[in-house]
């Protein structure tokens, strides 16, 4: 974790003042996620979610490092609490296991043209929630919400394709890849939990959140 800081502090001391007005750019991606390793045992379920990234120092053929920030969720459809009896209970808003995170991102794309190769490495943190709530014949509602936060990294790369010149700026449609971790978090699996008296009873698990995203998107180059 130290070692990843001072990487970014020494690029933002190499950039300098006068690489902080290089070409910025904003993108959006539609984000597949596959647990990996460990993660796997507890939830296998695939996520979908979406990305927002920013860059306020874009790689180019001149300058090949950029620089920004990543902002995504990810929401498996695992749901934690299956209901044993549908004629006693109601089981609605059930869902474990959602991922907020934010990533300061490096890439390198050394470069220029209508198809631009790249890699990159990202740093940061994600916040994890899962929650539920029954229903039950009586009308009363039980509900459980377990969070927790844990520290994010991991490396990828993709292919970015040139859609075409805009007015203010270029168009690329990008395709890209990702293996994402996490430091240890605590997690919930079916295994983990149930629903006795009105009332939830449940363990966490400790485990490293392991991800192979896949991701489509648009990346705006701005003039």
């Amino acid at each position: 974790m130290k070692l990843n800081l001072k990487i970014l502090f020494i690029l933002i001391l190499l950039f300098g003042t006068t690489h902080l007005i290089a070409q910025p750019s904003v993108s959006f991606y539609f984000t597949t996620a596959f647990p990996v390793n460990e993660y796997q045992n507890f939830d296998n379920e695939v996520g979908y979610g979406g990305n927002l990234e920013f860059f306020f120092i874009s790689p180019s053929k001149e300058k090949p490092i950029g620089m920004g920030v990543s902002l995504g969720y990810v929401g498996q459809g695992l749901y934690f609490y299956e209901d044993p009896c549908n004629c006693e209970t109601y089981v609605g808003n059930n869902r474990a296991n959602n991922f907020i995170n934010l990533n300061m991102i490096l890439q390198v794309a050394p470069t220029g043209g209508t198809v631009r190769p790249y890699l990159e490495t990202l740093f940061g943190g994600s916040y994890i929630f899962s929650n539920t709530e029954v229903l039950t014949l009586n009308y009363t509602s039980v509900n459980l919400y377990v969070d927790d936060w844990a520290w994010t990294y991991g490396v990828g790369g993709g292919l970015k394709f040139l859609l075409g010149p805009e007015e203010n700026g270029s168009l690329f449609l990008d395709l890209k890849g990702r293996y994402l971790m996490s430091s240890d978090v605590s997690l919930l699996d079916r295994n983990s939990i149930r629903y006795a008296n009105d009332r939830f009873y449940y363990d966490v698990n400790k485990s490293q959140i392991n991800f192979v995203a896949v991701q489509i998107g648009i990346v705006f180059y701005f003039r």
